[in-house]
């Protein structure tokens, strides 16, 4: 069974709630996980590299 990836949230919508993410993507429903660590997904490498540089909002 595949594990999803794991994105990092950059910003969310208030008109129709999507989450755009730090690689850049646009989740328009995105599911929400409260204990990240314990999941067992897999991080996306492009959200923790822009995380790691600096690029939160």
């Amino acid at each position: 069974m595949a594990r999803q990836v794991m994105h990092i949230k950059k910003s969310r919508s208030w008109w129709d709630g999507s989450v755009t993410t730090l690689c850049g993507l646009k989740i328009l429903d995105p599911e929400r996980i409260w204990f990240p660590s314990l999941s067992g997904n897999v991080s996306c490498p492009a959200c923790v590299a822009a995380s790691e540089n600096g690029a939160r909002s």
